[in-house]
């Protein structure tokens, strides 16, 4: 290219979403196109919510010509409340993605390291490039479980974070309260251990770990949620860190001004207030997660273990297998070793289920 940049040439990827039902109804000309990519809440946003929000934009004109509170101060005490954590203690960014790149740019310097699962989220080693770092892929365990003894022997002296999804994604495993606690007996105190629970709405196992009182005990744990997937709110682009106050001071110091919108931030506080609405999304979820994974599982496939809104379905040909479920209407998601499924509606997974089965018999 004719211009320059001003770092050196990045071995960074760029990070592929799901594709839009728009784009692949023009690209194969179809009229129905489902999206099971990107683990997305088909049962949308709380109804409380949305009557609340709309009655607030249409009532109150400051949420469309002021600039939002760049603190979120009264999304921030609705967490502080909700989770018994100091205000200060909490930061919030255009989903857990952004919080993602804020940490890798505040605690990374060139050629620091950082651990993270071999198959795990990709946005991982993308931010730690991004910041000048190396990222350290661990291999996984059986059924793409995080393996945490593999990974803290892999910390090393330039080692200064280790991310870890849980549940993982794209496999959809967790790991126990006594995996969780014998890591942190041995992690180093230098080293931020950032604990991605993005899915962690959806859990049920009960021996699941307690993120966020871990931070409480431990100022080198970060904890990310987010509002994008059990509460429906993808589209407003708002998540969440709970952590030390030292480490909130350091991520606003990289942070943009109005990093998220009014809009977001009311939604997501008014979505707080509705925690019968996420209970109900887990256990609808649930179920139809069992029937679908009962479903493949008739059909050849076996599906990894998941606590999540989705399936990893190992499979020789995972982008081919996607492809051709495009063409079909239906949109999932190719990763390697296979592809990640979420899990949709009755009519939606009914859907998938029809398309493999087309796909199957072309194959006869």
């Amino acid at each position: 290219m004719a211009f320059s940049v001003r770092m050196k040439p990045l071995d960074v990827p760029i990070y592929e979403p799901g594709k839009p039902i728009a784009e692949i109804r023009e690209r194969y000309g179809l009229d129905a196109v489902i999206k099971l990519a990107s683990n997305e809440n088909p049962y949308g946003p709380s109804p409380k919510v949305q009557e609340a929000l709309l009655a607030r934009l249409s009532a109150d004109p400051e949420l469309w010509l002021r600039y939002p509170d760049g603190a979120a101060r009264e999304l921030k005490r609705a967490l502080s409340l909700r989770w018994g954590h100091p205000a200060e203690g909490i930061a919030v960014g255009a989903g857990a993605d952004e919080l993602i790149q804020l940490i890798a740019l505040r605690f990374l310097a060139d050629g620091d390291e950082a651990v993270m699962g071999e198959l795990s989220f990709p946005m991982y080693p993308i931010a730690t490039r991004i910041a000048g770092g190396v990222p350290i892929p661990v291999p996984m365990g059986p059924e793409g479980r995080l393996d945490l003894p593999a990974m803290l022997r892999a910390i090393g002296p330039r080692t200064r974070i280790v991310w870890l999804a849980n549940p993982n994604n794209p496999t959809g495993t967790v790991f126990d309260r006594e995996r969780w606690a014998a890591f942190l007996a041995e992690v180093p105190e230098t080293v931020l251990v950032v604990l991605d629970e993005a899915y962690a709405e959806y859990v049920s196992d009960p021996n699941y770990p307690d993120g966020p009182a871990a931070v409480r005990r431990h100022p080198n744990v970060v904890v990310l949620r987010t509002f994008s997937k059990a509460y429906g709110l993808a589209g407003f682009r708002i998540g969440y860190a709970l952590a030390a106050p030292e480490v909130v001071r350091e991520l606003e110091r990289v942070r943009k001004p109005f990093n998220t919108s009014a809009v977001a931030q009311l939604a997501a506080t008014l979505a707080l207030e509705d925690e019968a609405h996420v209970a109900f999304v887990r256990e609808a979820n649930r179920k139809a997660r069992a029937a679908l994974r009962q479903a493949l599982e008739a059909r050849g496939f076996r599906p990894y273990p998941s606590e999540t809104n989705f399936l990893y379905l190992p499979h020789d040909d995972g982008r081919g297998l996607a492809t051709r479920l495009e063409a079909a209407g239906v949109i999932v998601r190719p990763v390697p070793g296979g592809i990640r499924v979420s899990v949709g509606t009755e009519a939606e997974n009914a859907r998938l289920l029809a398309a493999l089965d087309a796909l199957e018999g072309r194959r006869r």
